[in-house]
């Protein structure tokens, strides 16, 4: 590979000096960065940990598929808008790098920031959810534990800490560990999810079992929803369901054709993951009812399993939400060292973050820490039943911070090609109308979340309250060093990906 091959942030070449601080190269194709990211969207764990809450919000229950169609219609507006930016600037930062480069600095860096909180947030959740069902499926299947163990909180964070160990140890060996490690969990996962659904829909047609109920179109209507409230927070939840097809966008740098590879696997993992969504939902609704559904909380998979085809069946979904869980948080850790990683090359965060290992060619400094945060976070949240109950509620409300930097990137896409306004219509809808579309909705969606849930959004009003001081920080820090944060502005004049013109610099952060 020349140096001229070689791209680093902004399209300029990186000196051969800066050679081997650089990612992996040319690494992953189409078919890699698909499974990545419809693993990282992990269907299993989202049905096991969220599906019942969603049938809960929405009022009568039947209507959870509404809920999945209504969040995939701004979700995938955002989708178009990734695939665009990323068309321009293919960086592995995603996000925090476009919204530098088209809005502020200081924007890009403070929605880096969220998205850094929600992947140790989540991987602070996931593995816990992994170790309990980990440890009822030893109790079940081979009553190797006793029948308290996966309600024991110290057995359950210790078994998520080997979890998390796992994880971090392949995210570091290298981006082909990683990926095989998801071709692998994707089939687990989806042979189960779909392949029950399936069964289970073709067990209510033909044998009608005692509280199954027929399939109604009905529930594909947004309109049944109880309130306006319960459609909020559901498509919250919704969006929550959809998170982590943008993975396949941080490993940009890593990916062959990085500026069409990474988008097209974000939109063709969305219209994969809607099909799965909905196939499960339906299943579900039709062989338990929407009533015993909702009753089920995370065991909701485990049932459906056992009413489908017995004791064998909910083995199979035990062990494929634990295959969904443990992917899912693999590849949420990954695309997070992948921003803060970027964020240290533009010198905006602690240089540390911004080493690779010379053999794997990964930021394998950064992983570990990212890990270890996620770490203290299981601990705590195991010691401390305050801290517990204050995670919970950050945890329930996740979907509002995923939903807060979606929505900002969209509305930043159509900002960043408003000049190309005349120049196609077809081109105009998806890089200008849709993103912007998708981008309100989420907003407006975090602000009637936080406000319909009083107290219980408190912890998300911190996470997103957070970021101001530490960007501010991250300004004070670095504004005598660095000219990031006064950097010029560039905007997209041409729907074609050659043309862009810089704005003028000397703009002040303060």
């Amino acid at each position: 590979m020349s140096i001229d091959d070689i791209k680093g942030p902004f399209g300029a070449p990186v000196p051969k000096s800066q050679e081997k601080t650089q990612l992996l190269h040319d690494e992953l194709n189409l078919f890699d960065a698909t499974a990545v990211a419809v693993s990282s969207v992990a269907p299993a764990y989202s049905a096991a940990s969220t599906l019942s809450l969603v049938l809960v919000i929405v009022g009568v229950g039947a209507y959870g598929p509404s809920v999945i169609l209504v969040s995939f219609v701004p979700v995938m507006f955002v989708a178009l808008s990734y695939f665009h930016l990323n068309r321009r600037n293919p960086n592995c930062g995603a996000s925090y790098s476009w919204l530098s480069q088209v809005v502020h600095p200081a924007v890009g860096w403070y929605n880096g920031w969220v998205q850094i909180a929600s992947s140790v947030i989540f991987c602070t959740s996931a593995p816990l959810l992994a170790g309990i069902y980990t440890l009822q499926f030893l109790h079940l299947a081979f009553n190797a534990v006793g029948p308290n163990a996966y309600g024991n909180p110290h057995d359950i964070a210790v078994v998520a800490a080997i979890y998390l160990a796992v994880v971090t140890f392949i995210c570091i060996y290298g981006i082909r560990w990683t990926t095989n490690a998801q071709w692998v969990m994707v089939c687990i996962e989806y042979f189960a999810v779909i392949g029950f659904s399936i069964g289970g829909i073709i067990k209510v047609w033909v044998s009608h079992p005692v509280h199954s109920v027929s399939f109604h179109l009905s529930w594909f209507n947004p309109l049944h929803i109880a309130s306006f409230g319960a459609l909020a927070s559901g498509l919250a939840l919704g969006v929550f369901f959809f998170w982590g097809w943008d993975t396949a966008l941080n490993l940009t740098e890593e990916s062959k054709n990085s500026s069409k590879i990474p988008g097209q696997a974000g939109l063709i993992s969305m219209w994969l993951l809607l099909a799965v969504f909905v196939l499960n939902f339906v299943a579900i609704e039709m062989l338990l009812g929407p009533t015993a559904a909702a009753a089920q909380g995370a065991n909701v998979l485990f049932y459906f399993g056992q009413q489908f085809a017995g004791t064998w069946a909910s083995y199979v979904m035990i062990f494929a939400v634990i295959s969904s869980t443990v992917a899912t948080t693999q590849t949420t850790l990954l695309p997070a060292a992948r921003i803060t990683y970027a964020m240290a090359r533009d010198g905006v965060f602690p240089k540390i973050f911004g080493s690779v290992h010379e053999k794997f060619k990964t930021p394998a400094v950064g992983t570990l820490i990212l890990a270890f945060l996620s770490l203290f976070g299981i601990m705590l949240t195991t010691l401390s039943s305050s801290s517990n109950h204050v995670f919970q509620n950050l945890v329930n409300n996740i979907g509002v911070l995923v939903a807060f930097y979606y929505g900002i990137t969209g509305v930043a896409c159509a900002w960043a090609f408003r000049k190309t306004l005349g120049q196609g219509l077809r081109a105009n809808l998806a890089m200008i109308v849709a993103p912007f579309l998708g981008g309100i909705v989420l907003l407006f969606t975090c602000f009637e979340v936080i406000k319909l849930n009083g107290r219980a959004a408190i912890p998300d009003i911190i996470a997103l309250g957070l970021g101001v001081p530490l960007v501010i920080l991250a300004w004070a820090s670095t504004h005598k060093k660095r000219s990031f944060f006064t950097q010029p502005l560039v905007a997209y004049t041409s729907i074609e990906d050659d043309v862009v013109v810089p704005l003028p610099a000397g703009r002040k952060f303060d």
